[in-house]
């Protein structure tokens, strides 16, 4: 067991072993998969999956999936039944019953692929940039980038965004811009949403993320158990993991105390 959970294991038990129900909130890239250069080869580690299988088994927990990827690739990235997935930061919602997409968004999504089209055409030339339009949203990756060149890909992004402004925002995250609507939702509407459809709003809610777009979810549980995960930074979270390995362990103390209890 890591010295986090040695530390902090004991008092998060005893919230999760008073609680009848649990609503699990878990970001994907970062959180409960490693990061890595190429966005598209991000992949669950086996024994995480195992975790969450476990987890998904248990009727008084609810699990949701919440990443920035969409709906449809964070499904196919976990491929476990029983969960709730929220992608797009949340501004889609599915489950096996469900379809939920956020109406603002949803409107806007002729002008996201011009903005697209037109990040593409204007980065196109420089090595490592690729622009990923979500669907609702839109990301302008950099991580394979040279670190030169990050200035004029940011520059550009404002730029295109500009005759847009009253549709679209730009929000930094780990070597990605993303391309938001100008909604009043996010990830922490998400995570109510989705309490209040499935009648958790009672249950104790637990968030796990390591994103600054999670924050939006960390302000609004202010009863919950909430964990940034990954560099160790000013956040509205309660506790903090180091990284995806420290997740999975998390999980598995989880599984066995609802074993046990």
């Amino acid at each position: 067991m890591s010295r986090w959970l040695l530390d902090c294991w004991a008092e998060i038990e005893a919230q999760i072993s008073a609680a009848e129900r649990l609503s699990l909130f878990l970001d994907f890239d970062g959180t409960l998969a490693t990061i890595v250069r190429n966005p598209a080869e991000a992949r669950l580690d086996e024994s995480t999956r195992r975790a969450l299988v476990r987890i998904s088994r248990r009727g008084e927990v609810l699990t949701t999936v919440v990443s920035g990827r969409s709906v449809d690739d964070v499904r196919n990235r976990v491929g476990i039944e029983n969960l709730v997935f929220a992608g797009n930061h949340g501004l889609e919602i599915t489950s096996r019953n469900l379809r939920f997409v956020e109406p603002f968004a949803a409107a806007n999504r002729q002008h996201l692929r011009r903005v697209s089209d037109e990040l593409t055409a204007s980065l196109g030339w420089m090595a490592g940039v690729v622009v990923e339009n979500k669907g609702l949203t839109a990301s302008v990756h950099f991580r394979q980038a040279a670190e030169e060149d990050v200035p004029e890909i940011e520059r550009t992004v404002r730029t295109a965004l500009a005759p847009w402004a009253s549709l679209f925002r730009p929000a930094t995250g780990h070597m990605v811009i993303e391309i938001l609507p100008r909604t009043g939702w996010d990830k922490g509407a998400a995570v109510c949403w989705v309490n209040h459809h499935f009648g958790m709003s009672a249950a104790l809610s637990i968030y796990l993320g390591d994103d600054r777009t999670d924050e939006d979810a960390f302000r609004v549980l202010r009863d919950a158990i909430t964990v940034r995960v990954g560099k160790c930074i000013e956040t509205c979270a309660k506790y903090h993991l180091t990284g995806p390995a420290e997740v999975r362990e998390f999980l598995f103390s989880l599984v066995r105390e609802r074993q046990g209890s």
